[in-house]
């Protein structure tokens, strides 16, 4: 289990020029500082499989409901105005899950909208809630991503950038089941 939690959402517009096997890459800001960053998965639905026949109710697990998600954070005038900005807009969305900031634990991907409202106004401190909706199937992405996190002085991101992770020609031999030892061996064999 993770301690010292450092998970973070942030989002990109699409870009139109992505290819299939890069869809994810691109620079991605942060959506707000969030103190708590719901689940992108909705509930399982579990369907009915029972017959007359069965002593026992049976179930199989059914769709996933599609949901929203309500991310609490501090309510600070530039995520603000940027989510003003890009309210019901499509955009791709990240959650760095772990504790270095760069989604050591996992990162997860989806597109979806935000809104923004205001939250609680107290006498130490100012809340908002961005509501995002999550339009596609959420994807756990980190293992064909790098993350570059650029911060400020206070250690605040600035900017977050995914990257294709770029296969070796070796460690491709590796996934088809091509061995270079082998088939070392096997031209001195023949030599």
């Amino acid at each position: 289990m993770a301690t010292g939690l450092k998970s973070r959402i942030a989002y990109k517009t699409p870009t139109a020029s992505a290819t299939s096997g890069d869809y994810w890459a691109g620079t991605y800001k942060l959506l707000l500082r969030a103190k708590s960053i719901p689940s992108p998965f909705g509930s399982q639905n579990m369907v009915d499989t029972s017959t007359l026949e069965d002593l026992v109710e049976t179930q199989e697990m059914g769709r996933r409901s599609a949901g929203s998600m309500e991310v609490e954070g501090a309510f600070e005038k530039k995520y603000k105005d940027e989510m003003v900005t890009n309210e019901g807009k499509k955009l791709d969305f990240i959650i760095l899950y772990g504790t270095d900031g760069k989604g050591s634990e996992g990162i997860c991907a989806f597109i979806g909208q935000e809104s923004f409202a205001p939250g609680e106004a107290s006498d130490d401190h100012l809340t908002g809630t961005a509501t995002v909706s999550v339009q596609t199937v959420p994807k756990w992405i980190e293992d064909n991503y790098e993350v570059a996190v650029t911060e400020d002085d206070q250690g605040y991101p600035t900017a977050i950038t995914l990257t294709k992770k770029r296969v070796s020609q070796s460690e491709k031999a590796v996934a088809v089941g091509y061995d270079d030892s082998t088939a070392d061996s096997e031209l001195e064999d023949t030599i």
